[in-house]
């Protein structure tokens, strides 16, 4: 391995997973046709809330109800409850050393080649980098220790992986708490 460029704490937690997980559902919601389908599913329930009241169904009135409480406040919640399951059945909190340099990043002991990272999400909560398969790693930007290392981590990935993003996560429908 080649000299370190730069050396980081990550701790693997509950809280972590759960920021990196979000901001890839953020962004790829963002930038897919299912945002749009989305919005047609609203609309069409939403349609069926006004022709219930108008028709007097009582059981169109309830689904459609439902399914926009659902999809307004239960949506996050319920995606948010069944990754704490996921981390607390398959993951365990823990810190590991993190180090980037001209071949790779390696963690503790393990190195993964820059070349088996499909994409970099650069957000202003942190960088998120899929390794495909489903698969991210995630750098919250508060483990970074201030502006300069962050340029470092964001120079080094443009470097490094072919397709690098900028998302700025923080417009009103998309934040949430994690």
């Amino acid at each position: 391995m080649s000299e370190q460029i730069l050396r980081l704490d990550l701790p693997w937690d509950e809280r972590t997973f759960l920021e990196g997980a979000q901001l890839a559902y953020d962004y790829d919601m963002r930038h897919s046709w299912r945002r749009y389908m989305g919005w047609f599913f609203i609309a069409l329930t939403q349609f069926g809330v006004v022709a219930a009241l108008l028709r007097g169904s009582i059981g169109l009135l309830l689904i459609s109800t439902l399914l926009v409480i659902y999809w307004y406040g239960l949506r996050w919640p319920m995606r948010r409850w069944m990754l704490r399951r996921f981390f607390a059945r398959e993951e365990r909190a823990q810190k590991l050393q993190v180090a980037l340099s001209e071949d790779g990043i390696c963690l503790d002991e393990a190195c993964l080649p820059w070349e088996g990272f499909r994409r970099a999400i650069l957000a202003p909560a942190g960088a998120l980098l899929e390794m495909g398969g489903g698969t991210f790693l995630y750098f919250p930007r508060r483990i970074v220790p201030d502006d300069e290392h962050w340029n470092r981590l964001a120079e080094r990935l443009r470097k490094h992986i072919d397709r690098v993003v900028r998302f700025d996560e923080s417009t009103p429908h998309t934040r949430r708490k994690v």
